[in-house]
């Protein structure tokens, strides 16, 4: 494969100079003090997080870049530049090699495991790093996903923001907010209120898509959908199979009553009371149709499941006769587990009138590229090897683990592929084969050809890459 890389030098300060002014100047248009400092530490640590191994900590970068560990620190945990401004960047610069109408915003969280009480918003809750429940602290985080044409491999992703999830026991603790210094501003908030803000933030930028795509800790809120189509947003989103009461879309419901000045009206729409509200799981016990769909290929070929579709209208309980406004494609998929027994997946698919079922399908199953996000930044960006405990600190280093992997993603979209494009792990892997090489032909008068090749020996033998 070939690489698009500027200047021939790969330390990406090509592409940092298009987020600079965030770096140095303040929203009001000045700079502000040693700004050139702040300047220099975004380049070195910046490189730092592309350098080899999982160890991403302020001390580790500091050496490897050969810079001052505090001023690392200084320009993580103090130096003035707004995270926030960092991702608005983000999302309004989205690369024409990454951008397509065809893509979704993929609301995910990730979980990154902590020792102790005292980094930022870290307790003992759900942990999907461990699959249980254990120590640590959840990140929201927003992606932008355009779909491979042909191939999973050949889908783009590129980072739209992250936001530390507080919980309720951090919001009134002041001394801990205090020690992590949390901003007075910050007030509990679901991870649902969390990611609709994330959404409203990248909107503000115009950014061409078709829907959202979350999982069921996201898909089950219903206060989260609702929020969704108040913004009218299409959305493909998992749910519990056992959960939301569905009648069929065609059923008549009964408007609210008009005041007629005796007790209270009722303001809601109703179901007739002889209609027996169902759940995915009860309607997929009486689907007899399921309907072979092919999506994409991935790495041992051919991606296809059974499905199964029917229009319907989300319920309240069986005692309310509760009908919402929320008209959706209830989209069934029936597979098998890893240990051969059947398995029911549903989704809600709102705003996606006129697509097929083989694009409901598609979309339900573009949330896999966020996983594949979260572990890409943790084994190669560091992202979960943070060691500072404050507000500020936590966001500053995400942060520049989003515009790490925006570099990558964006070269990694620009590669000259016959066939298909790159991994991800293998676009770092040459983009610090090419740092190491240059490096020996400046240092040591090497060849291109000789420098090439002890690069490459001493990754591959000093090295976990």
């Amino acid at each position: 494969m070939k690489l698009a890389l500027a200047h021939r030098r790969v330390e990406a300060r090509y592409f940092l100079i298009r987020h600079k002014n965030i770096f140095t100047t303040r929203r009001d248009g000045r700079m502000w003090p040693r700004w050139k400092d702040s300047w220099r530490s975004a380049g070195c640590y910046h490189e730092g997080l592309l350098s080899p191994g999982r160890k991403k900590s302020m001390q580790r970068i500091s050496q490897r870049m050969d810079v001052n560990e505090n001023t690392i620190e200084q320009f993580i945990r103090e130096s003035p530049w707004e995270y926030e401004e960092l991702h608005n960047h983000l999302a309004g610069q989205i690369p024409n090699c990454i951008w397509d109408k065809k893509a979704a915003f993929i609301v995910d969280e990730v979980s990154l495991v902590k020792q102790g009480r005292h980094s930022v918003g870290v307790q003992r809750q759900y942990c999907g790093a461990l699959g249980k429940v254990g120590n640590c602290q959840v990140g929201v985080d927003l992606t932008y996903a355009a779909p491979g044409k042909h191939r999973n491999a050949d889908q783009r992703t590129w980072p739209l923001g992250m936001h530390l999830y507080l919980p309720d026991s951090w919001v009134h603790d002041r001394e801990r907010r205090r020690e992590c210094r949390v901003p007075e501003s910050v007030q509990f908030r679901t991870k649902p209120e969390i990611a609709l803000n994330l959404i409203d933030r990248v909107c503000r930028h115009n950014v061409a898509h078709t829907c959202t795509v979350a999982d069921t800790g996201y898909g089950d809120d219903g206060e989260f959908r609702k929020g969704l189509r108040e913004r009218k947003e299409p959305y493909v989103l998992g749910v519990t199979p056992s959960e939301p009461l569905v009648i069929d879309a065609s059923i008549p419901v009964i408007p609210p009553e008009k005041h007629s000045g005796r007790g209270r009206p009722r303001v809601y729409l109703t179901y007739p009371e002889n209609v027996q509200p169902e759940t995915p799981s009860m309607i997929a016990q009486r689907v007899k149709n399921w309907i072979t769909v092919e999506w994409s290929e991935g790495t041992k070929g051919k991606l296809s499941e059974e499905f199964y579709r029917e229009k319907v209208r989300v319920v309240g309980g069986r005692q309310t006769s509760y009908a919402s406004d929320e008209i959706v494609w209830l989209l069934l998929e029936k597979r098998e587990d890893e240990k051969g027994d059947e398995e029911l997946k549903a989704y809600v698919c709102w705003g996606m009138d006129a697509a097929s079922l083989k694009t409901l399908v598609e979309y339900a199953h573009l949330r896999w590229t966020i996983e594949q996000f979260h572990r890409e930044t943790k084994q190669l960006l560091g992202l979960d090897r943070f060691e500072g405990r404050s507000w500020k600190g936590w966001h500053h280093h995400v942060s520049m683990v989003l515009l790490a992997y925006a570099f990558i993603a964006e070269l990694r979209a620009k590669t000259e592929a016959r066939e298909k494009l790159p991994s991800f792990p293998a676009v770092v892997r040459l983009v610090v084969h090419e740092a190491a090489t240059q490096q020996l032909m400046k240092d040591h008068h090497l060849t291109r050809r000789k420098a090439r090749g002890i690069a490459e020996t001493m990754l591959r033998r000093y090295s976990d890459w």
